[in-house]
């Protein structure tokens, strides 16, 4: 009797989270959707572990650290008792560390999951492909990732992706602000208001809302305007439909 040999689907993510956190703050104006990233690869891979590194002692990193342990109790500190200025480069050394050391475990896991933009990562992660045969997905930050460090890997991917429950949220949003036209000649909105009911109401994470939002803002969809409600109040920083814009990307039919 002849048996057939089982996939080992194990994998083990290593996550440059200041990177992470830095980058998409910088760029979306958001903080990372931890819990639907590490469910996306739950779902493609049985983890061994999902260690989250980073100096959590600067910044608003204190305040992400409950947040990541909703998801993983691998939260690695990369200061190291070093009192004096911090340097980034520190976080990578102790990354390579911990990938190092699982590579060379007797049972590694034959996928390793990067998540980095970092060039320096380049010659790990050949090394695991190359030398040891590993699997290497990296992720990144859209537009922030090294090229050379894209090219190493089996395979890259960029966050956020334009997948489908992004487009859904675009025209959750679009929703809200056609319910709003049907009292308001001029309808808008709050950056925050805005998140927070599409959020409520269609159940979605709000760092997911504010992707979505900030993407519309960068293609012209929606626009950020000053906007006095009545004479006596003050002006509002507030966001407005294009909706023309709108109609010509497909998400908003007038009736």
């Amino acid at each position: 009797m002849f048996f057939c040999k089982k996939k080992d689907n194990r994998a083990i993510a290593f996550v440059d989270y200041e990177y992470w956190y830095v980058s998409i703050k910088n760029r979306f104006s958001t903080k990372p959707d931890i819990k639907e990233w590490c469910a996306s690869i739950r779902e493609n891979y049985q983890m061994e572990g999902i260690l989250f590194f980073a100096n959590f002692l600067q910044g608003g990193l204190p305040e992400e650290i409950s947040r990541i342990r909703e998801v993983s109790c691998d939260i690695i500190e990369t200061q190291c008792g070093n009192n004096s200025h911090f340097m980034k480069d520190m976080s990578d050394v102790v990354i390579l560390d911990f990938l190092y050391r699982w590579a060379a475990k007797k049972k590694s896991p034959p996928t390793f999951i990067l998540f980095t933009g970092d060039g320096h990562f380049q010659p790990a992660v050949r090394y695991l492909t190359q030398d040891l045969g590993k699997r290497v997905e990296v992720y990144g930050v859209q537009a922030t990732m090294s090229r050379a460090l894209r090219e190493a890997a089996t395979e890259s991917f960029e966050i956020p992706q334009m997948d489908e429950k992004l487009t859904e949220c675009f025209r959750y949003i679009v929703a809200d602000f056609d319910r709003i036209a049907m009292n308001h000649n001029n309808p808008f909105a709050t950056y925050q208001s805005l998140v927070t009911r599409v959020s409520n109401s269609q159940g979605v994470p709000k760092e997911r809302v504010e992707l979505a939002l900030n993407e519309m803002m960068n293609r012209g969809w929606l626009t950020r305007k000053k906007y006095r409600v009545a004479y006596n109040k003050p002006m509002l920083n507030v966001i407005m439909p294009e909706w023309d814009e709108l109609i010509d990307a497909g998400l908003h039919k007038p009736e």
